[in-house]
């Protein structure tokens, strides 16, 4: 199956012709974008980084919450120095499978247990459908945009909620800010509302869910105000722009050459009033 060319949402499209495609742009690579040069972010996507634990963790959990996805497997090794481990991990791979040292199997499976025993994820998850997958075109840049929310329940065909799972090593709801701040979820939630308004779709509520990938495995829910959702749609705004620009011309400029003034952060020199 090849990703789609024509505006709509869809279901039951493979992760790997999802995040594989190159005619498109996501909230993710979006947010990619607005960190690194264009050069370095053409490179990462030609040569996407290999899973990691961390990666497989939270892909584990989001599999057993949603009911979708690939399928955690408990691998027998807690360590993965030896050959017969990294053959058994290479072979779960193989199969479409997400390999997990027992530790973190066992610890996947209580984090899910816990969403799904909490009152308010469980009537989030009472009623929706998982791991949609929309397209629609930017009418200002002709750019394709794609998305894939994590949960989406119909109120009507043309109106929907929309819910995003997240595991988080943050506690709780005062410091998973620090996490939107620094991975830019507050991109991620305008970005879906704005794919699915250009196919005709209203998002009336959005939220986070959330759970602590450390013991005990805290639940929490979170939204966010109207102000911090506006600036990411301007960050995505920029986002947009760059990508079109790039790709129109097919360049994609690193570091302006020359000499880079730079200083000290200014924190730096507040430390010397700290320890005089």
């Amino acid at each position: 199956m090849s990703a789609p060319t024509v505006p709509g949402v869809y279901a039951g499209v493979p992760e790997q012709v999802y995040h594989g495609d190159r005619g498109s742009i996501s909230s993710s690579q979006a947010r990619r974008l607005l960190e690194v040069t264009p050069h370095r972010w053409k490179w990462e996507r030609d040569n996407p980084k290999p899973p990691s634990d961390a990666f497989d963790f939270g892909t584990a959990v989001h599999t057993l919450v949603l009911g979708i996805g690939a399928p955690p497997v408990d691998s027998g090794y807690e360590k993965w120095q030896s050959n017969d481990a990294k053959a058994e991990v290479a072979r779960i791979r193989a199969e479409g499978g997400i390999p997990l040292k027992p530790k973190d199997f066992a610890a996947a499976r209580a984090a899910a247990d816990r969403v799904l025993a909490h009152p308010t994820a469980a009537e989030m998850l009472s009623q929706g459908v998982p791991e949609l997958s929309a397209w629609a075109r930017d009418p200002a840049t002709g750019v394709m945009l794609r998305t894939r929310p994590d949960w989406t329940r119909w109120l009507d065909p043309n109106t929907a909620i929309v819910d995003d799972f997240k595991t988080s090593s943050e506690p709780g709801p005062d410091e998973f800010l620090w996490s939107i701040a620094k991975y830019g979820y507050h991109r991620q939630q305008p970005w879906i509302e704005y794919v699915l308004l250009l196919l005709g779709i209203r998002v009336v509520k959005f939220r986070f869910l959330v759970v602590c990938s450390d013991p005990p495995h805290e639940v929490y829910v979170v939204d966010l105000p109207r102000r911090a959702v506006d600036l990411g749609a301007r960050d995505n705004r920029r986002a947009i722009d760059r990508f079109a620009e790039c790709s129109l011309t097919d360049t994609w400029p690193s570091h302006l050459d020359g000499v880079h003034h730079i200083d000290l952060p200014e924190k730096t020199y507040r430390q010397e009033e700290w320890i005089s």
